[in-house]
């Protein structure tokens, strides 16, 4: 378990990544963070734009920002018809490529941010709700985890069924574009034009969305489960409700560590 080893600097310095799935507040408190408490906030998903669109895409820089990341979703798109605003399912997973090696350089640029600067405090990094796609939480040696493990205290946001129902109404409500670990990716659009009998050309991109996102969540769910087990913490969202400020996350981190190391 990663965080008797590292959460004394990570903790003392308050450096803090938070993980979970997408609209369980990580941004939210991040900025909070940021406006009220002078607070870093490094926004993995926002540093993923800024290197997918450096070169190509330059024009998608346009009112892209921490704030309003449209447009990294616009760029991963939806595989289905295009005369429903679809793209092929090649060129969907050639930006999931892209994606994910973005991810990783970003979510690690956040890492060598903190060992170029080993001084840095009140610094969170604010990671993408894929980040659990791109790790194996069960090997000690996982690059991602373990360098952001050295480097910051990680906390996973968890919250009761009855919150990812909620998060499953406002997919419903507005499909988005997500990134899925290959494999599972291309389990679940073989079994989608299973149950549909569809062509390529005929299927509706937001219903194939939304059939991934119903299989996501759970599956997600599972791995944050797994790496605050095995390397960080998990907050509550209950005590999630309470962190207003700087001083109420502190508080309730400090009580998860303490509580932690009681029960090994």
């Amino acid at each position: 378990m990663k965080i008797i080893a590292n959460e004394t600097s990570a903790f003392q310095l308050k450096r803090f990544a938070l993980l979970g799935m997408s609209g369980l507040g990580k941004t939210f408190i991040s900025r909070s963070l940021v406006k009220k408490d002078s607070w870093s906030h490094y926004s993995v998903d926002y540093e993923i734009g800024k290197l997918l669109f450096k070169h190509q895409h330059q024009h998608l820089l346009d009112g892209f920002e921490i704030g309003n990341l449209t447009n990294l979703s616009n760029f991963l798109g939806k595989p289905g018809s295009p005369s429903m605003g679809g793209i092929s399912f090649s060129e969907y997973l050639t930006r999931q490529q892209l994606h994910r090696e973005a991810e990783i350089k970003a979510t690690l640029n956040a890492c060598s941010l903190v060992e170029n600067s080993p001084e840095l405090s009140h610094i969170v990094c604010d990671t993408s709700g894929s980040i659990c796609e791109l790790v194996n939480p069960f090997d000690e040696n996982d690059k991602v985890l373990s360098s952001l493990s050295k480097n910051f205290l990680i906390i996973c946001l968890e919250a009761p069924d009855s919150m990812y129902q909620v998060l499953i109404d406002r997919f419903l409500a507005k499909p988005k574009p997500m990134y899925y670990e290959e494999n599972f990716l291309h389990s679940l659009w073989q079994a989608f034009r299973n149950d549909l009998s569809n062509i390529n050309d005929e299927i509706n991109p937001d219903d194939f969305m939304i059939y991934g996102f119903k299989a996501l969540i759970k599956r997600r769910k599972e791995i944050f489960d797994t790496i605050s087990e095995n390397w960080g913490i998990s907050l509550n969202f209950e005590q999630l409700r309470k962190v207003k400020s700087a001083a109420n996350l502190i508080e309730a981190i400090q009580f998860e560590i303490v509580s932690k190391i009681k029960s090994q």
